[in-house]
């Protein structure tokens, strides 16, 4: 993994995308080993894709004999073919299937439903960046596991009445699940931004554009309660500039928008660096961020899909791209931890 972690840093560097795929379903499995497999290639420095795919059995292979699926417990669903990213399919054209894998003995089926609940949050945040400065924050600051926030994520953990957008990406996400597992196909359709079938995490990120602003409103206090749960000590500010930073990254369709900012923290440099895998400090030093280019979709929702995941989901298209300005701090070499929560002062929030 320190090769694979090398490797990513001098991609990153050269600005080579990468990214990987996993499929889940295959024999022998389990959820903790589907999470902490997730959990070593977030910490291996990923910055690009994470893809996941759901197995597919198909016939003349060694995992439709009836031996092979009677040993590994394989259970599948068929389901309707819907090709992701083409077009949706008109009434009368003649029906396609695959069969996916949706239990087997190592993982049963509420294991399965929590493994893919799981890897859509995990594609949503990370992926999709909803999230991924976020989590490479969290994951610093306050050492918890990139695995442990998505999964207080994807099981809906937070309060009674805390995030009420993601609690209904969360219900869209279970009811795709039971879809699947009903025979209706993975693909997703929102006609107003475009006549094609978009994945599941896709959809969620289409869904929560239109209202960016209260999307991260609510994360904020998301992640205030997971703190909270684990009983670590924040700084309100800082925290709340992480989440200014991380909702200046992304673009969306409308034409309002913060186009730069002064933080009283080193969020630009810090996030600039940790992205390139070059750790440094995070400390209290003002810097400013601007946007020397934001994307002005001018409303249009369809050319905002094409250009943000159509085009731009393997490469760093997907994120507006930044300039700061203001001090400068000369990175380690090596991969450095900044300060823990405990090592400084820090109000609980």
């Amino acid at each position: 993994m320190e090769t694979y972690r090398n490797l990513q840093i001098k991609f990153t560097e050269h600005e080579v995308p990468v990214y990987t795929e996993l499929i889940l379903g295959l024999a022998g499995e389990t959820y903790e080993g589907w999470r902490q497999g997730i959990e070593t290639l977030l910490q291996s420095g990923l910055k690009n894709q994470l893809f996941v795919y759901l197995c597919q059995v198909f016939p003349n292979t060694t995992m439709n004999e009836p031996e092979h699926r009677e040993k590994f417990g394989i259970e599948t669903s068929r389901i309707d073919l819907t090709e992701i990213h083409g077009s949706i399919r008109p009434p009368g054209s003649v029906p396609e299937y695959e069969h996916v894998v949706v239990a087997t003995k190592s993982l049963p089926p509420e294991d399965w439903r929590r493994a893919l609940i799981f890897s859509w949050t995990t594609m949503a945040f990370h992926s999709l960046k909803l999230g991924f400065f976020l989590l490479m924050y969290l994951a610093d600051r306050f050492n918890v596991r990139y695995t442990d926030v998505l999964q207080y994520l994807s099981e809906g953990r937070m309060p009674k009445g805390v995030g009420p957008m993601w609690r209904e990406e969360l219900a869209r996400f279970h009811q795709k699940t039971e879809d699947i597992l009903s025979g209706r196909g993975r693909g997703c359709k929102l006609r107003d931004f475009g006549d094609i079938y978009w994945d599941v995490e896709e959809a969620c990120l289409l869904h929560v554009s239109g209202d960016l602003d209260r999307f991260y409103e609510e994360l904020h206090e998301i992640i205030k309660a997971f703190l909270g749960e684990r009983r670590l000590l924040y700084d309100a500010d800082e925290l709340a500039e992480a989440v200014a930073y991380q909702r200046m990254r992304m673009s969306y369709w409308h034409k309002t928008r913060t186009d730069s900012a002064e933080f009283q923290y080193n969020f630009p440099e810090y996030f600039e660096h940790g992205y390139r895998g070059r750790c440094i400090p995070l400390k209290q030093v003002g810097q400013g961020l601007s946007l020397p280019d934001p994307k002005d979709f001018q409303g249009d929702k369809v050319r905002f899909a094409r250009e943000t995941i159509l085009w731009g989901r393997k490469n760093d298209r997907i994120l507006e791209s930044v300039a700061w300005t203001g001090a400068r701090t000369v990175p380690s070499p090596a991969h450095s931890q900044a300060l823990r929560p405990h090592e400084r002062a820090a109000s609980s929030g």
